[in-house]
């Protein structure tokens, strides 16, 4: 990739960062399998500032089997011609591991080991590409507050992505069944 196009990328990226978000339409949870273990995903595309396009989602993940526990969100950006989807300001809330940023990670964060966190576009935009599609290490802050439940995640990822309909997101269809 030459450097005009990561450009356009990154143009783009600023963009979605900066708009106002609305769902284009409200989706349903579905379930998968990932690693051997069942998952739940609420995945639906999003309007930037009222228009459809550029190959823009939300995409929520979390175990099915536990309530409450690894939910992991992101806005998702699909680029033409890349493989690898770019996730703009994950949110990770009560993860089974900790995040752990590099020593080269900005004051105050290097070396810094969180749990409940966040991914700041503007924090993580200087380190390239390779942050935002996982290739390379980004970095991570704590969440801006404490949250103690699923709907209090939505209204954090709500303010986060600059898109209210998060907070309609209807609960996991967690199973009620406990798993050994």
């Amino acid at each position: 990739m030459n450097s005009h196009q990561i450009d356009q990328i990154f143009n783009f990226l600023d963009t979605v960062n900066k708009s106002e978000k609305t769902f284009d339409d409200f989706s349903k949870w579905d379930e998968y399998t990932d690693r051997s273990s069942g998952k739940l995903r609420y995945v639906t595309a999003i309007q930037l500032n009222g228009i459809l396009g550029g190959g823009v989602s939300i995409r929520i993940t979390t175990p099915k089997e536990t309530w409450e526990v690894d939910v992991y969100g992101q806005i998702e950006v699909r680029p033409p011609r890349m493989k690898r989807s770019l996730r703009v300001n994950p949110i990770e809330w009560r993860p089974l591991r900790p995040h752990v940023n590099s020593a080269t990670a900005p004051s105050p964060y290097g070396l810094q080991q969180y749990f409940d966190r966040w991914h700041p576009y503007d924090l993580n935009k200087p380190l390239g590409i390779g942050a935002f599609d996982q290739s390379d290490k980004g970095v991570a802050t704590p969440l801006p507050r404490a949250i103690s439940s699923f709907s209090e995640y939505l209204e954090l990822c709500s303010e986060i992505w600059k898109c209210p309909d998060v907070k309609g997101i209807p609960t996991p269809p967690w199973s009620p069944q406990l798993t050994f």
